[in-house]
């Protein structure tokens, strides 16, 4: 109905010789225009592009897979060394910056990935996988920076984290060890994510100015260990220090989001870690009651605490303009 008025109003400034038609034109058009052919064969460009590479590397790593037994060492060793020199030799020939050079080198980082655990497949290095993925993370760090590609970086942001679990689950047995065990690993998690996303925050130039994927994804990685934390902290009285610290995180992390950097999607992983986070603590004060009354508590308060969030979503979306 607005819009209507708005329609109408401008018309008639228009027949009164207000606005000229050039101006009504300019003040109907929609605020986002609708992609022309020249946006969609740009999306095509890339999406072809890095999925071609994507499935070249994997065809690679297949490929070993079904000839294990009839190729020699050093034929496996070769393949892989030439796939990752073909990704290598293909970036530095194209133009630095353009798409097939980000394209090429996210190639060259999953070669990379399928080389070492080559060679460990092969030599039987007696390495954990928690030590391939933190020489793959390292090994590729140098492409991702070069690239400056949101595949790369993410890849990068994947296997730095598979290691780091990977580590903290060999080294600890958590999730199978003791609760404060856990809260360690949890909280290392943490910390190497929230390094990551101040570090991205920081240095915003290493990704085009419109992607937030690796704050994005680093703040998940910060608040999904963050959380978990705590949760499990509710049940440990004498380790109840990640509440304080994720209490810390949302009063910090809410105002600058929400006015400082205006990221939506950011303010809503804090909100509903906090709807959990607080779920988990009125489970926790339940503990020993009948069932179905702590069946119906836990879903009531769920349902109102993601419906609030959800308002003030909203709300801050139309008022502020996240």
């Amino acid at each position: 109905m607005n819009e209507i008025r708005r329609r109408d109003q401008l018309l008639s400034w228009t027949e009164r010789g207000l606005l000229t038609p050039g101006q009504l034109n300019s003040a109907l058009a929609p605020e986002q225009p609708q992609p022309t052919a020249q946006h969609w064969l740009q999306v095509l460009d890339r999406v072809l592009a890095f999925f071609g590479c994507l499935l070249l590397a994997l065809g690679v790593i297949f490929f070993f897979a079904f000839n294990w037994e009839q190729l020699h060492r050093f034929a496996k060793l070769g393949l892989a060394m030439l796939a990752l020199s073909g990704f290598a030799g293909a970036a530095l020939v194209v133009t630095s910056g353009s798409l097939a050079y980000r394209a090429a080198l996210l190639g060259a980082s999953l070669a990379t990935g399928g080389l070492l655990a080559l060679i460990g497949q092969t030599y039987q290095t007696g390495a954990d996988i928690w030590q391939l993925f933190a020489v793959w993370a390292v090994l590729i760090l140098p492409w991702a920076w070069l690239s400056r590609s949101v595949a790369c970086w993410v890849l990068f942001w994947g296997v730095a984290n598979l290691a780091l679990v990977r580590y903290l689950a060999m080294g600890n047995g958590w999730f199978s060890g003791d609760g404060a065990t856990t809260l360690v690993a949890l909280m290392g998690i943490a910390v190497f994510n929230i390094a990551l996303l101040l570090l991205f925050e920081i240095r915003s130039s290493w990704l085009p100015q419109t992607a937030r994927v690796m704050q994005r994804l680093a703040g998940a990685g910060l608040l999904s260990a963050l959380s978990l934390a705590a949760m499990i902290a509710w049940w440990h009285p004498e380790q109840i220090y990640p509440v304080g610290v994720l209490g810390a995180t949302y009063l910090l992390g809410i105002p600058i989001y929400r006015r400082l950097r205006r990221d939506l999607l950011m303010l809503a992983l804090q909100l509903y870690s906090l709807v959990g986070v607080l779920a988990a603590g009125l489970a926790r004060l339940l503990d020993g009651t009948d069932g179905f009354v702590q069946f119906w508590a836990l879903g009531l308060f769920l349902l109102l605490g993601s419906a609030v969030v959800s308002v003030c979503l909203q709300r801050w979306h139309r008022e502020e303009g996240v």
